[in-house]
């Protein structure tokens, strides 16, 4: 008898863009999700071309350089400084040729230094970990040095443009780190490069890491793109097998890293964002380094994130935009990309015995409200009601932070069946104008105008709302209840777990931000009534009577404080409100794949819907 070896599980997942399987195999996914590709502004006489510069391993630099005749007065005999650049990724994805921001940012390099920019392929962890990168980063520069001795007979825009004697290395992200690696084994004698000479190096948002945690590691910047938890991970993936951050390759000041001080290092350039986790390191490496006698300069960046520079000159058009999905414009228009890269399709879990079919409930703005039910079998031993088989209302609101998101879009879709089908009810989800197209209050108009339309509906103009009986919405107190699952709320004040993020979030406090930013009237901030509800300007809640209120709070939310807040706040004015929390969920766990959370959320839903009422409309 044989059994068949147990299946490998997920030992690192990076966002479903990286996994590590058990048995050593990598699967990886779509990038795009961490590094959307978004539109971009042109860099005109800017012009580039791939060469190969390992073949045996198939790595490729990207070559950049202004046009001959842009390159100066003396067209194509100009020579121009070298700038060797290797990407960021935690040593585990990006790429040399990735497009979007980060070609943008070479492009700008080019033309404005002027430089030749070389984007160098390297490989990637964890199928190859540390160090890989920094042999190939070795490799480049041998084959650079090559070129060089080549002289005319070298890679052609190299042999025409390139001052090799004006040669630098720089990187962002896990490419600084690199770019310290190849400048340390220069400058130690390991790597020979005349006739090259490296000139200096640069270092943007350095990756490095450490087993004891800096200051800004315990207790991080708000608002922060890399969190604690996933430079953590990748360093996992990327280091060799069973090492610690304070490996050398992570820590250049560990316990078992190389004395700097004989190193014969070049002048460095060293980029320090406030809003980094990675700060102190980057603070510390420039310290340690001037007390060497070494050349540094420290360019510190107020209120930036890590890697803010790559997208920095594009900031003019991308200061209200959200992950290349909706970008504002300077000039008021909007462009929008692809929202899969945030909110992913699916696939997602299938709900039978439930049909759907979608309403105009708003000629004029073209506006749509699809209406979801349990097939009349079903409803009919469903219980609901006592002997009439009316079903409760639920109408549904989609999340999006008011700018992206759709009432149809396949995640809710299967969300709103999974409600038609579980409690069973009659779930109308709601299609509204989105920001900044059309800033808020018009989403809010488009609710009130879905519920006139409601009122028309239930007196026989939509077949599907007469069998479930007729609801007067004539006074707020008429609805049986409401919903917030992972409630979007702001202020200007940070709550503590905006201040002190969880650990891997799905919405980080950058993002909302920029959400409120993009969905507010012009001018208006995160205090607005419509987004503080117990902001200085908002009307009190203490008269106006609510209905009951169902508050569910995920445990790994930034926003997770202002819920709590909103829920203690209305039970301390004497609403009744239920709070159901749920420890290690991410904000808006209810609505993706199915999980025990999800299925744990349902009953407590299905019991606050209350089926043995008569008439129930609940606004979710």
């Amino acid at each position: 008898m044989s059994c068949d070896a147990a299946a490998p599980h997920v030992v690192e997942d990076f966002f479903g863009v990286v996994r590590l399987l058990s048995d050593g195999s990598v699967v990886r996914g779509d990038e795009t999700v961490l590094m959307p590709v978004e539109p971009v502004p042109d860099v005109p006489c800017v012009e580039w071309k791939d060469a190969v510069y390992d073949a045996a391993r198939g790595l490729k630099v990207r070559v950049y350089r202004p046009t001959p005749a842009a390159a100066g007065e003396g067209g194509g005999s100009t020579k121009l400084p070298v700038l060797v650049h290797f990407h960021g990724g935690g040593y585990c994805l990006g790429s040399y040729d990735q497009a979007g921001w980060s070609d943008y940012f070479r492009r700008r390099l080019a033309a404005d230094l002027p430089a030749v920019v070389l984007s160098v392929q390297y490989r990637l962890a964890p199928e190859h970990r540390l160090p890989a990168a920094i042999e190939d980063g070795a490799a480049f520069l041998a084959w650079l040095r090559a070129q060089a001795v080549l002289g005319a007979g070298a890679e052609p825009w190299l042999a025409e443009s390139a001052d090799f004697s004006r040669t630098l290395v720089s990187g962002v992200y896990a490419g600084a780190n690199l770019a310290h690696h190849v400048a340390v084994q220069v400058g130690s004698g390991q790597i020979e490069l005349h006739p090259v000479r490296l000139a200096g190096y640069v270092l943007l948002s350095a990756f490095f890491g450490g087993v004891e945690r800096t200051s800004t590691e315990v207790n991080p910047p708000a608002g922060v793109s890399l969190t604690v938890a996933m430079s953590d991970q990748l360093w996992r993936m990327a280091l060799p097998a069973g090492a610690t951050m304070d490996h050398p390759l992570a820590n250049p000041f560990g316990p078992g890293s190389p004395d700097l001080t004989p190193v014969a290092l070049p002048p460095v350039l060293v980029e320090a964002p406030e809003r980094d986790v990675l700060r102190d390191r980057v603070l510390l490496y420039a310290a340690r380094l001037k007390e060497m006698g070494k050349a540094v300069e420290l360019a510190e960046f107020e209120g930036e994130q890590h890697g803010f520079s790559v997208r920095g000159w594009g900031q003019a058009n991308e200061e209200l935009g959200f992950y290349g999905v909706v970008e504002l414009l300077s000039d008021g228009s909007v462009v929008r990309g692809d929202e899969t890269t945030v909110m992913p399709t699916g696939p997602f879990p299938d709900v039978p015995d439930v049909e759907w079919k979608d309403a105009v409930y708003d000629a004029a703005r073209g506006l749509k409200v699809r209406l979801y039910r349990s097939s009349p079998v079903i409803a009919a031993g469903s219980g609901t009601t006592e002997g009439d088989n009316k079903l409760p209302v639920l109408v549904y609101f989609h999340g999006g932070g008011y700018c992206i998101g759709a009432y149809d879009h396949p995640m809710f879709h299967s969300r709103c069946k999974g409600f038609a089908a579980a409690l069973p009810a009659v779930v109308l989800s709601v299609q509204y104008r989105l920001a900044p197209e059309h800033r808020l209050p018009a989403a809010i108009d488009d609710a009130a105008a879905f519920f006139s339309w409601l009122r028309r509906a239930q007196a026989g103009a939509e077949p599907w709302l007469i069998a479930s009986g007729k609801i007067e919405l004539a006074a707020p107190a008429r609805l049986a209840g409401y919903v917030l699952f992972s409630a979007f709320f702001g202020s200007e004040e940070r709550v503590g777990t905006e201040s002190d993020p969880p650990a891997d979030v799905s919405l980080t406090v950058d993002a909302s931000d920029k959400l409120w930013r993009m969905a507010l009237p012009v001018g208006a901030t995160r205090d607005h009534p419509l987004a503080n509800p117990f902001g200085p300007g908002s009307p009190s809640l203490e008269a106006l009577p609510l209905p009951p209120a169902l508050v569910v709070a995920p445990g790994q939310d930034v926003l997770r404080d202002h819920v709590l807040r909103y829920a203690a706040r209305l039970k301390a004015m004497g609403k009744a409100v239920e709070l159901a929390e749920f420890a290690g969920e991410r904000h808006g766990f209810s609505c993706g794949q199915r999980s025990a959370a999800t299925e744990e959320s349902m009953p407590i839903l299905k019991r606050f819907v209350g089926h043995g009422a008569t008439l129930r409309l609940l606004l979710i």
